[in-house]
């Protein structure tokens, strides 16, 4: 009996060209932001820094719900439970199961890396460093408001990290041990499944009307925001 990876294999597209983007913009902004926040330099890049990684998780968010098949969080995230009963499966080097998009386990950390991406980002706005930096809404809030949200702003990269160094871990193990290629995937958007499964996958279609929607109204709120709060 053959194994999954000596079987016929097909190509399938997965991830979109937004998507993609998506990731390898966050994975650079995200080195950035730790180091020019570590370091206390280029302050107002990483503000700047700051906003983009904000408006690229709303972006996710959105899609979410509307945007190509394999984005879509239905059609990728489990019940607690079946993600619990997954995890052998997932960690098995043995395992001839076959998750076109997320695994169960992956998706929910998907879920952790948005929240806690989304508190990062919020919490920005409204942080002080009592020097030169203040966010757009530290004006607006009270005090102790500013002293959390300050205090927040600094305690989450650390559970950031952590997480993100979770994330390439159990990428590389499942690139390395389980040949998954799943760095090859979200570079080129193309995942291979056994052939007897192809014809059964939905295709990921960039969905170019309502990317080009969602990419408008976020420019247009990015745009008032920084010019309203500048």
């Amino acid at each position: 009996m053959q194994s999954h990876t000596e079987q016929a294999t097909k190509a399938v597209k997965v991830w979109d060209i937004s998507i993609r983007l998506f990731h390898w913009s966050l994975a650079g902004l995200i080195g950035f932001l730790w180091w020019s926040g570590t370091e206390g330099v280029q302050m107002d890049n990483h503000v700047l820094a700051g906003y983009t990684v904000l408006g690229l998780v709303v972006y996710r968010v959105i899609w979410g719900f509307i945007g190509s098949y394999h984005a879509r969080f239905i059609n990728f995230i489990r019940s607690p439970i079946k993600t619990l009963k997954s995890i052998p499966d997932v960690i098995s080097v043995h395992s001839d199961s076959h998750h076109v998009g997320h695994n169960p386990v992956g998706a929910w950390m998907v879920v952790a890396l948005i929240l806690i991406l989304l508190a990062q980002g919020i919490s920005g706005l409204g942080t002080t460093d009592d020097i030169f930096i203040d966010g757009p809404l530290v004006p607006y809030i009270s005090e102790d408001m500013v002293y959390w949200l300050t205090d927040l702003h600094l305690t989450l990269p650390d559970y950031l990290i952590a997480l993100v160094v979770l994330h390439v871990a159990a990428v590389l193990f499942h690139d390395t041990f389980k040949r998954e290629h799943l760095i090859q995937a979200m570079v080129t958007g193309v995942k291979k499944v056994p052939a007897s499964l192809a014809d059964s996958i939905r295709q990921s279609e960039l969905p170019a009307k309502r990317f080009l929607v969602v990419v408008a109204l976020l420019s247009g709120m990015g745009w008032w925001l920084i010019s309203t709060f500048g």
